[in-house]
């Protein structure tokens, strides 16, 4: 499955305690098996948090983001060429994000050309396993553009600070609003599962209206978690 996840770095607006539950699962039953993490911002603390939860042989698969270093246990694995590894410009990645919810073909851009994103200069791979290319470049109106493909979503991990019983989900207390939309939108154009950590729980028809950045239509799980930091 390719899971996709929002927030940035160790405190922005994380849902961490969905990665480290998954991670938890891993090591007790063994799955799930052979993950593609797709996160325009590196997850974690440099340490131990964020992806560094689904460093484990067999566990990941593939991880694409904007950077590494927030995890270095995958940046390590990336290193050891044991997952298939790729970091691709946030920018770039944020903008796919809407591309997919909208249904369109990919992401066209300037951004990264002649750069290590280029496929004429390894296309972002991060290890040898990495063959597949995820970007490519095209000719249009005569000028070179860099094409991002879309990325077909199994599941999303979104995170805000407050859900109503229908699954609205407000982020008054988060840092940044990131990719949560068109996250939660790319997942449920694929049929995928949406699920959305939080710090609590409204009645429903208590959120104002205009404080919603997640309508409910578009959650299918919200799992509330009463200490999560802010």
């Amino acid at each position: 499955d390719t899971v996709v996840i929002g927030g940035s770095g160790a405190g922005h607006a994380v849902p961490e305690a969905l990665i480290a539950a998954v991670g938890r699962r891993f090591l007790a039953e063994g799955m799930p098996r052979d993950l593609t993490s797709l996160h325009p911002v590196g997850l974690g603390d440099r340490g131990e948090l964020g992806l560094s939860h689904w460093a484990h042989e067999g566990m990941l698969k593939r991880v694409v983001c904007g950077t590494l270093v927030d995890s270095p246990k995958v940046e390590a694995m990336a290193a050891a060429n044991t997952v298939e590894a790729y970091t691709l410009p946030q920018g770039a990645l944020s903008q796919l994000m809407r591309e997919m919810a909208a249904g369109r073909p990919g992401l066209v851009t300037h951004v990264g050309l002649h750069t290590l994103v280029d496929p004429r200069h390894g296309g972002g791979r991060q290890s040898a396993r990495a063959t597949e290319d995820l970007v490519e470049l095209v000719t249009l109106a005569g000028r070179e553009w860099l094409f991002y493909k879309p990325f077909r979503i199994d599941v999303a991990f979104i995170r805000g600070t407050t859900a109503d019983e229908d699954g609205n989900i407000t982020m008054e207390h988060e840092a940044i609003f990131g990719e949560m939309l068109s996250m939660a939108q790319a997942a449920r154009r694929a049929g995928a599962l949406v699920v959305a950590q939080v710090k609590r729980v409204a009645s429903r028809g208590a959120l104002p209206p205009k404080q919603v950045k997640i309508p409910g239509m578009l959650v299918d799980l919200v799992v509330v978690v009463p200490d999560q930091p802010q």
